[in-house]
Order: C-alpha cells, then sequence, then structure tokens
C-alpha cells in the first residue's frame, strides 16, 4: 500500500466533503444567475442539480485534498518538471469542473458558452496529454529498468 493510501484516506473523504458542502452554496452566491438565462424546465431539474452543482463540487473537494495532501509525495523526492506538471494537471483535472458548470450555468448568449469551452475544454486536454505523457514516460522507465536488471518483473516506481 503506497504512502498515499496508508496515510488517512479518511482526510481525503473528509476535506472533499467538506468543501463539496461549501461549494454548493457558493455555487449560487459566486454566480448568480443573470435575468435572461434559460431556466430548465422543473421536470428536468432534479436531473440536472447533481452533474452541474453536486457533482462538479465534489470533484473540486477532491481537488483540495489531492492538492493539501498529495503535494507530500511531491516532496518527498526532487521531481522532475513532468512530475510537477502532471501533479497540477491531476488538480486541474479534479478541479475545473466546478467553475466550468457554474460559468454554463450562468452563461447568457453563445458567445459566452463558445469562451467557457474554448478555456476549460483546451487545458483539460492539455492537462490528460501531460498525464498521458507522465504515464508512458513512468512505464518506459519501469521497462528499462527491468532490462536492465535482467528481469522480467517491472521495477519499482522511478524518480519521474
Amino acid at each position: 500500500m503506497s504512502k498515499l493510501t496508508s496515510q488517512g484516506p479518511l482526510r481525503w473523504i473528509v476535506v472533499a466533503v467538506v468543501v463539496a458542502a461549501a461549494a454548493v452554496p457558493l455555487s449560487f452566491a459566486l454566480w448568480r444567475t443573470p435575468p435572461g438565462v434559460a431556466a430548465p424546465p422543473p421536470d428536468i431539474l432534479p436531473f440536472l442539480i447533481p452533474i452541474a452543482v453536486v457533482i462538479p463540487a465534489l470533484s473540486f473537494g477532491l481537488g483540495v485534498a489531492f492538492l493539501l495532501f498529495g503535494r507530500k509525495l511531491l516532496r518527498a523526492d526532487r521531481p522532475s518538471a513532468l512530475s510537477r506538471a502532471s501533479f497540477i494537471s491531476i488538480w486541474w483535472l479534479l478541479a475545473n469542473w466546478w467553475p466550468h458548470s457554474n460559468f454554463h450555468r450562468v452563461s447568457n448568449g453563445w458567445t459566452n458558452v463558445v469562451v467557457i469551452d474554448y478555456f476549460f475544454h483546451t487545458t483539460v486536454i492539455v492537462a490528460s496529454c501531460v498525464v498521458a505523457a507522465f504515464f508512458l514516460t513512468v512505464i518506459r522507465e519501469r521497462r528499462v529498468a527491468g532490462e536492465v536488471s535482467g528481469s522480467r518483473k517491472i521495477a519499482s516506481t522511478p524518480n519521474v
């Protein structure tokens, strides 16, 4: 079991839930619905609130927990630029959904939707590419370490 999971996974859950509990009402305080924005039909609202407000707030809470507790692992070694970029990318992949969903909720007009989507979708794609590059680098280094040691067993995680 890694240090990440063996040292208090409950802390991660508590932080995520507390942050999410604060983020849900903040969604409506920080992003006030402007006049003229179309409201969803009442029969759709029970399905829309979880995916548009609650789930993004929980993901944001996990992002905050990752930022607080995950950085200890990052500081454990001398991380490479790719490790730091991956850490920031994972944080963004978790945290961006809360502002993204809220900006969509209050956007008025197609121009605003396009701006929101260009910003958030582009940054998520870039972050995903960084995480993919990190993954491929780790796997490649494990294979090289396994070949050098003459073993087919995958070596321990390198300092990436």
